[in-house]
């Protein structure tokens, strides 16, 4: 499934390389071109409209991640290199601070903790269980009559 996605991803890639400025595709070497040519899925067809902005172009998540990874290795400047690795890195912290938050065994352990707390503060020793004893069928008769005189007070 993976594999599919960014062969399709491939696929869309190299179109919009066909409709790239001749200089910045001399800075892609062609090992990288032709490893997308040959990842590519070769049933799949694009149907873009080059005459617009690629913002306005219905692009899959991969084929994005695709166009990322080339500008920020072969067309970025320097500057530009450093601006997006810190912005790559502050996203990767903040992923890593949520997935934190919601880990599991951190989770179970401040529950633990709450349990042991609430026993403590009721210093509860022991728990046993409660017999019930059924009542047999005279007691039940006799409860009855007596209900009734006392609801006709």
């Amino acid at each position: 499934m993976m594999e599919n996605k960014y062969s399709e991803a491939a696929v869309e890639v190299l179109d919009i390389l066909n409709y790239t400025d001749k200089n910045d595709l001399k800075n892609i070497p062609q090992s990288f071109i032709k490893f997308l040519s040959d990842i590519s899925n070769k049933n799949y067809k694009v149907q873009f409209n080059h005459e617009y902005p690629i913002s306005g172009l219905n692009l899959k998540e991969e084929t994005k991640e695709l166009l990322g990874f080339i500008y920020i290795t072969w067309w970025a400047n320097k500057e530009e290199r450093e601006d997006y690795r810190s912005k790559i890195n502050m996203t990767n912290t903040i992923d890593e601070i949520e997935t934190k938050k919601y880990d599991i065994d951190d989770i179970f352990k401040n529950r633990k903790s709450q349990v042991q707390t609430i026993v403590k503060d009721k210093d509860i020793s022991e728990t046993s269980m409660i017999e019930y004893k059924d009542k047999n069928l005279l007691e039940k008769i006799f409860d009855k009559i007596l209900s009734l005189f006392k609801g006709k007070r």
